[in-house]
């Protein structure tokens, strides 16, 4: 039956391990040259998607662009043709509320300090987009749309008439998180990709392994002169069988009234010591900016990198009502090394009068530097004011500058604590 609408209990987010690599627990990829027993039987059983669900989304948008030259001459007026010259664009962005980490492990992300789970995958005192760096070619995103009136979760996700958005070599070019007072803390991401198809009311494929198959996957392979489309049965995605309906999420929100700051002192006018006559911050909000630049080359429409563009600049704001001042003097900026500040901002979970307070995701900020300082004052309301700091993002060993971050994040026990170790690999790693 044709669907009347779309609405947000039908569709739902999920990110696969990578592009061109293995999506189906028990595939074997002959083109796999260095692959090991890990992924070509699994430690799963075969057929097992490797797709996970995202946690929390709350709005998931996507677009693409042609992008086309037209063709004239003279003694014509109307174009004769019009004719792909360039990468067409390819968007995707969406939204979550923060819980414990998975989401951002799942994009890439490198954590450490770990508390329940052993993800062997990460490094500790390693940058948080480290793995990001050194990424060549991104993961793929599925949308999936199931009949109208029915929840994705629990819903059957092998019926013929689902439909699914494929989103190939997508890379993370953004990253933001803001958290403030009577909102739930929210991070946003922007995805830039290669490649987007549909597959509506199609006959499921079966692999070489006669695993059904949702869909071929949308990856490309530009790395190939010209760029191709992955081929061959097993380069397909699963959606529907394992742990990839219900999400693994440890928490279903973290409150703004459980966020720890810890901010560093002695900085501008305002006084953001955690003791004494602090500050009352309102809200607290940064971006990590992974703008990335498709390489060209001759015999490639695709390109064949998507790089990185440097230096990675990265803003903190900070709004809070004034309370107490501290002596500062602005003239004695104009000289000596900028003071290099560090901030860790812990979201906890809500936690029984006398409880246990247990932190579910921890960023860390070192290297911070004040830009502004602006204060605010009218007729009826608090003296308000806004800081902001700049971060330069160090390199992958560089411990003093950039974005740390940790999570209480767990695997879910129908994929096993292994899947990430053995599927979801970080930067290069995750070539196979």
């Amino acid at each position: 039956m044709a669907r009347n609408r779309v609405i947000y209990q039908s569709q739902a987010l999920y990110i696969a391990p990578n592009s061109t690599g293995i999506q189906v627990s028990g595939a074997t990829i002959a083109e796999n040259a260095v692959a090991t027993s890990a992924y070509t039987t699994g430690q799963l059983a075969s057929g097992i998607s490797l797709l996970y669900k995202l946690d929390r989304v709350q709005n998931c948008n996507f677009n693409f662009t042609i992008n086309r030259q037209d063709i004239n001459e003279l003694g014509q007026l109307a174009r004769i043709d019009s004719i792909v010259n360039d990468t067409p664009t390819v968007g995707l962005d969406f939204s979550y509320y923060v819980t414990d980490g998975l989401n951002e492990r799942l994009m890439g992300f490198n954590f450490s300090g770990r508390s329940s789970t052993a993800d062997l995958q990460c490094v500790s005192n390693a940058s948080a987009i480290s793995g990001l760096m050194i990424d060549t070619q991104g993961n793929n995103y599925y949308i999936i749309t199931v009949d109208e009136g029915e929840d994705v979760v629990g819903a059957n996700l092998s019926s013929a008439s689902n439909s699914v958005i494929a989103v190939g070599n997508g890379f993370v070019t953004e990253y933001s998180l803001d958290a403030s007072v009577g909102n739930i803390p929210t991070a946003s991401v922007t995805v830039e990709a290669f490649n987007i198809k549909s597959d509506v009311n199609k006959t499921q494929l079966l692999d070489n392994g006669s695993t059904v198959l949702t869909g071929r996957s949308p990856a490309i392979d530009y790395t190939q002169t010209p760029a191709t489309r992955l081929t061959g049965d097993n380069r397909g995605y699963v959606i529907g069988t394992g742990n990839n309906t219900t999400g693994v999420s440890s928490v279903s929100a973290l409150r703004p009234g459980d966020i720890v700051l810890s901010l560093p002192v002695n900085d501008g006018f305002t006084e953001l010591d955690e003791a004494g006559n602090k500050a009352h911050i309102q809200s607290f909000a940064f971006t990590i900016p992974l703008t990335r630049t498709v390489l060209q080359r001759l015999g490639n429409v695709f390109g064949f990198a998507r790089v990185l563009e440097v230096p990675l600049n990265m803003d903190i704001t900070i709004n809070a009502i004034v309370n107490e001042l501290q002596e500062a003097d602005i003239f004695d900026q104009l000289c000596g090394a900028a003071d290099k500040k560090n901030f860790t901002v812990t979201l906890n979970q809500c936690a029984d009068v006398g409880g246990t307070v247990t932190p579910k995701i921890v960023y860390q900020i070192k290297g911070a530097i004040l830009s502004s300082e602006n204060f605010s004052t009218d007729i009826g309301g608090n003296q308000t004011v806004d800081l902001t700091y700049s971060v330069q993002i160090g390199g992958a060993n560089d411990t003093n500058n950039g974005i740390f971050m940790s999570g209480s994040y767990t695997t879910g026990a129908a994929l096993t604590s292994g899947v990430l170790n053995n599927y979801y690999k970080l930067g290069t790693g995750k070539n196979y």
